[in-house]
């Protein structure tokens, strides 16, 4: 190598772990919508499993309330990243899949099929996991810990992203509130930590 040519950057190592925020009621009705605020008991479980956690060194949350909510119990001040948000659901946004199937039969069977598609006349998948894929890709080298709290679909697709599987295995993935997708990066490709229920907690070798 030149004696003159520029060294090379170490690489960082980043942590980061997707929560799904807290329920609501339309999660309890399992209705597509990310509106309303969290329920009663939510808070309350987020700042539990918050005193369980390691502090992160940067916290960011989708910009619908209950994602503002969730992430208020791991910081007192949230980064607000749009590119978080829900998947725009169209005019099927407040509906339940029943709901839907009674109406749209043909159009919800395609919506399951295709990736690309949109009957609904909002987001597709593709486009949704596109945003959200690519915002955690731009962490590479950033090191540190960081939260994203988000919704329950985003974790899906990027899971799916990382796992390299199609993005119609969303339909065999639950996630619960305050489920969470850990992974990290040692700066060129993201590796699987973590997927279930809640995050472990801190260890000796500086686990969650």
């Amino acid at each position: 190598m030149p004696e003159d040519a520029p060294a090379a950057r170490p690489r960082r190592a980043t942590r980061v772990t997707l929560l799904c925020r807290g329920a609501t009621a339309a999660n309890r009705q399992a209705r597509f919508s990310a509106e309303g605020s969290l329920l009663p008991k939510e808070p309350a479980r987020a700042a539990a499993l918050a005193e369980r956690l390691r502090p992160f060194d940067r916290v960011f949350c989708a910009p619908e309330a209950c994602a503002a909510e969730t992430a208020a119990a791991f910081s007192a001040a949230p980064t607000p990243c749009p590119t978080l948000r829900d998947v725009d659901y169209g005019a099927w946004s407040g509906q339940t899949v029943d709901e839907i199937a009674g109406r749209f039969p043909e159009a919800l069977r395609h919506w399951m099929a295709d990736p690309a598609a949109a009957p609904h006349g909002g987001e597709s998948f593709e486009v949704a996991a596109g945003r959200a894929t690519g915002w955690l890709d731009g962490l590479h080298g950033t090191g540190g810990r960081i939260l994203a709290v988000t919704h329950a679909m985003l974790l899906k697709l990027v899971f799916a992203h990382v796992m390299g599987a199609p993005l119609t295995a969303v339909w065999r993935i639950d996630v619960e509130p305050l489920g969470f997708l850990d992974l990290s990066s040692d700066g060129r490709r993201w590796a699987l930590r973590g997927f279930g229920a809640a995050p472990p907690p801190a260890g000796p070798d500086g686990g969650a």
